[in-house]
């Protein structure tokens, strides 16, 4: 009879184990400031755009369900970091810096750094640049590069890269640094004509999906689900939808 309790006794925890897992939900850490990569929609509520489509998908083929959690874009590879099975999706650029933290899925686009300034502004090289003030979203690649080039007393840093152009356009700075795929989806809501895009090939910027040091499994689903999509031709229809045919180069 012991025997018998013992055993009903590990099967239900073996059971109860394995419903845990099949419901389990991993979180997604994202600032949806970052149209076209993630933004919130017209409702007020729901979080849409290119890198919710992609995940969305890779939940599906990987079989779980997720949930997100919206922060300051500052604050999303420190929530990776600090939680388990959480991930990191806001137009996140692999960086020696946050390998230190977090481990990152296979890369899924090259959005590469691009620079807006007004149509009548004499910069027209890197080295037109320097000493110039250059607006940035906190914390991204175009953050890092501007420092490089003008110095970090010249960095205008701004929560979205929206402010850091509505900025550009009062004449408070000289440029924006901001990802391709971004400033063109801000240029083309804006529709101003003052304002010109230019690509100074300053670095090319792989985005990938922040993960957390110990979810070594979940890193191995995401993976596998991400290079089943780009077999199956994934990322040209993702580059059709919000890019018009694909200006960013997906992986």
């Amino acid at each position: 009879m012991k025997k018998l309790v013992a055993l009903l006794t590990a099967l239900i925890m073996v059971l109860s184990c394995t419903a845990a897992l099949a419901g389990e939900i991993v979180y997604v850490a994202t600032n949806p400031e970052y149209p076209p990569f993630e933004s919130v929609a017209d409702d007020g509520m729901t979080i849409v755009g290119y890198d919710v489509d992609l995940f969305d998908a890779i939940a599906k083929k990987a079989g779980f369900e997720y949930e997100f959690e919206p922060m300051e874009f500052a604050a999303v590879v420190n929530a990776v970091a600090t939680k388990p099975n959480t991930v990191g999706l806001s137009g996140i650029s692999i960086t020696e810096e946050r390998k230190l933290s977090v481990n990152f899925s296979l890369p899924y686009i090259n959005a590469g750094v691009a620079v807006i300034v007004k149509a009548d502004s004499t910069i027209a090289t890197l080295e037109d640049l320097q000493g110039k003030i250059i607006g940035v979203q906190t914390g991204t690649t175009s953050d890092f590069e501007a420092e490089k080039i003008t110095g970090i007393d010249n960095v205008a840093r701004y929560s979205t890269f929206q402010f850091a152009v509505n900025e550009l356009q009062g004449n408070k700075i000289d440029a924006v640094f901001v990802d391709k795929p971004v400033g063109e989806a801000i240029l083309a809501q804006l529709n101003d004509p003052s304002l010109v895009m230019l690509d100074l090939e300053i670095v090319a910027d792989w985005y990938g999906i922040a993960i957390n040091k110990n979810d070594v499994e979940l890193q191995q689903k995401i993976d596998a689900a991400i290079t089943e999509l780009q077999n199956e031709g994934f990322f040209e229809e993702l580059a059709v939808k919000y890019f018009g045919g694909g200006e960013a180069d997906a992986e």
